[in-house]
């Protein structure tokens, strides 16, 4: 399991990365064309719809490398069984409104998908569509880490910041 997690995780960086430069290479040849009187009007949509999925794709990359804002100068001082347990009352919220997005962003896919771009034969429900599938990739996420956490609570040697899932079983990784 642990195998296909790794392969997940890098199949969704590597979507992430090539939509990412694909959207500045767009943008780039898109301002060059412009200056030569010759855009080509599609690049915005692309680039509209790359950036949806890429910026909800970077939010779980972020957040399983534990890269996501967070207020540590609040918590660093209190013992560390209080902060892992204040660790999982923030992963419960955010789990409640991952769902929310997740269902939301469902709901709202059904509904713009008779809409479609001005320049491609493609329905906007596609981008919406990242709401929902990436609420439910960060919901994996969030499980994962509520999972450890809880397997290494009474460890105060052990903190979530440490963990990396893709090195899992390897060490403490840090942050």
């Amino acid at each position: 399991m642990k195998k296909i997690y790794k392969w997940y995780c890098r199949i969704e960086m590597f979507l992430a990365c090539a939509a990412f430069f694909t959207i500045i290479a767009l943008t780039f040849s898109n301002a060059v064309l412009r200056a030569l009187n010759h855009p080509i009007v599609a690049n915005d949509d692309i680039c509209t719809l790359l950036f949806a999925w890429v910026s909800f794709m970077g939010a779980d990359i972020a957040m399983r490398s534990n890269r996501l804002v967070g207020m540590d100068l609040v918590t660093m001082n209190l013992p560390v069984k209080l902060q892992k347990l204040l660790q999982l009352i923030v992963y419960f919220i955010m789990g409640v409104t991952l769902v929310m997005l997740a269902v939301q962003g469902y709901k709202l896919a059904v509904m713009n998908w008779s809409r479609f771009f001005n320049t491609l034969p493609v329905s906007y429900g596609v981008v919406t569509l990242s709401l929902a599938v990436c609420g439910v990739q960060m919901l994996l996420t969030l499980s994962i880490k509520i999972v450890v956490l809880l397997r290494h609570f009474g460890d105060d040697s052990f903190t979530i910041k440490q963990h990396d899932p893709d090195n899992e079983g390897k060490g403490a990784q840090t942050a």
